[in-house]
């Protein structure tokens, strides 16, 4: 018989197996807040190692998951709870091209065999299990649309394909995708260059469709993946998805590189139903990126957005990503990128950050004090303190209850958010707010300035706007944590009126951009 302290023991060990952070789906999805990694880019295993690798090269720059995984709590300070690492699988062995190497991990080779550039099978799973421990969640991206190879000549396979033979009918005959108003070219034509050919894989044929619904499901249980990003969704016929999700068995969100609601619409009634807000994106990048600039784009979008699908809630909310050239490549004020990161936090969705929106990373040894690291804590912990105190705030969508050219007044209760483009030199304005929903006079607190502010009875007051800065103002009662103790100056009142190449060029093009931090933001 155990001993108590045996008994005791015993217990501990077998506890420590259990995961406290489990998969998760669509539903428990809304509540996530999701920061991207590039794993060759982000972390090294030896955190002393100097990361001397000059990303114009586009070669291996030795990250890790080992790394990754030792910079998981710099991640959890930010108040992000889920990881999106990039693909694990084996990639091609590129020649010298000015393409480089495939660091990103979207040259796949073999579906079946891991990255070996990023570790081992032990480290992966330590990776994941690591997560765990610490109560958070590790998404995994994967590439079902092609294969890639660098036989520029007849597009043939250059060394094995795995469970894929790209000389067989597992790959779609060859040509360009050139036309993408065509969507029969979209679904079976390939991607990239001489270059780098990236082999349309045959989704029609049942062989293929097995393989791929076998193995999604191998690598999300072998591993203990929490969710998936599928890449090139709108390269593969739509009703191929719904069995490779349901495969897998946890929460998917894919990337329809499109503008167009109505486009990626379709694509959550019939494939998905969780997709990235690129209509968001591109209205956010107009809008925040001058002072001169409208906010009327980004209204308009979110108009169009829940005419055209069928939910909001589970749309990823982004404005930078690997896919595409960093939101602070073209815009250096800080106080434009802190409006366009609380305008993905304001309204309905799951915010996505890309990592280094943060601060320089390797370059700066990851510190935590840094002025956006700050931010962005600040704002998973509004996001955080708003569910606690709403069980339907991350199901409803938000509501413009104030707007002009500069300004956007957000409500999505319990939260209020003030987002402007009028810049970091601008001065300190007032901004009447009213249709609050409050109906007796109310504490509030701006989490980003801790100033607090008391509503009249009909729940209005007027804000004070610094420095261009956005506002998100909660119930002091439902400030949790924020802000700790202090409070800052007292407003109140009400009747103040507010003053004053590829083939793709998107998307190969937008591969290049993983290369771009070190223009953006002096990044690897």
């Amino acid at each position: 018989m155990f001993s108590r302290a045996g008994l005791l023991a015993a217990i501990i060990s077998v506890t420590s197996l259990i995961s406290p952070a489990q998969a998760f789906d669509d539903n428990a999805a809304r509540s996530k807040t999701v920061y991207q990694v590039v794993t060759d880019r982000f972390a090294l295993t030896d955190p002393s190692a100097s990361p001397a690798c000059d990303t114009s090269d586009m070669v291996y720059c030795g990250g890790t998951w080992k790394g990754t995984e030792q910079k998981l709590d710099y991640i959890r300070g930010m108040g992000f709870d889920t990881v999106w690492i990039s693909p694990v699988v084996q990639n091609i062995n590129t020649t010298k091209n000015k393409l480089g190497e495939a660091y990103h991990g979207y040259w796949t080779q073999d579906i079946n065999q891991l990255n070996s550039h990023f570790g081992s099978e032990a480290d992966l799973k330590s990776l994941v299990d690591t997560a765990h421990q610490k109560n958070m969640y590790i998404m995994v991206d994967v590439v079902v649309n092609h294969v890639a190879t660098t036989n520029a000549k007849n597009f043939q396979a250059d060394s094995s394909y795995g469970p894929l033979n790209v000389t067989s009918r597992d790959i779609h005959s060859f040509c360009w995708v050139e036309d993408y108003t065509n969507q029969t070219q979209v679904e079976t034509c390939w991607l990239g260059d001489e270059n780098v050919a990236l082999a349309d894989v045959n989704t029609e044929d049942p062989s293929v469709v097995s393989t791929f619904n076998t193995w999604i499901k191998s690598l999300v249980s072998s591993y203990g993946f929490d969710a998936i990003r599928i890449d090139t969704v709108k390269h593969v016929r739509q009703n191929f998805w719904p069995d490779f999700v349901s495969a897998s068995g946890v929460h998917a969100i894919g990337e329809v590189l499109d503008g167009d609601p109505a486009y990626i619409g379709a694509y959550q009634n019939n494939s998905m139903n969780s997709l990235f807000n690129y209509p968001l994106y591109y209205a956010i990048d107009t809008a925040f990126n001058s002072t001169s600039a409208s906010m009327s784009n980004v209204v308009t979008a979110l108009e169009n957005n829940r005419k055209q699908f069928k939910d909001t809630t589970l749309l990823g909310n982004f404005i930078s990503n690997h896919d595409n050239p960093r939101f602070e490549s073209h815009v250096s004020d800080i106080a434009l990128r802190k409006n366009a990161i609380a305008m993905i936090y304001g309204v309905e969705g799951i915010p996505y950050v890309y990592y280094g929106q943060e601060q320089a990373l390797w370059l700066s040894g990851y510190e935590t004090q840094k002025d956006m690291y700050t931010f962005f804590t600040t704002m998973n912990g509004i996001r955080s303190a708003a569910t606690n105190a709403s069980s339907t705030f991350n199901n409803n969508q938000a509501t413009i209850i104030g707007q002009d050219d500069h300004n956007l007044v957000i409500r999505k209760d319990p939260l209020i958010s003030v987002v402007t483009n009028r810049g970091g030199k601008a001065s300190t304005s007032s901004l009447a707010i009213t249709n609050t929903g409050i109906s007796t006079p109310t504490e509030l607190i701006d989490v980003v300035s801790c100033a607090t502010y008391t509503t009249d009875n009909k729940g209005a007051f007027t804000a004070s706007i610094k420095s261009g800065l956005p506002a998100v103002f909660i119930p002091s009662s439902q400030k949790g944590s924020l802000c700790g103790s202090t409070t800052a100056a007292t407003t109140g009142g009400s009747d103040n009126k507010a003053s004053a190449g590829f083939r793709e060029a998107t998307y190969m093009t937008s591969l290049m951009a993983i290369l771009l931090p070190a223009v953006a933001f002096c990044l690897f």
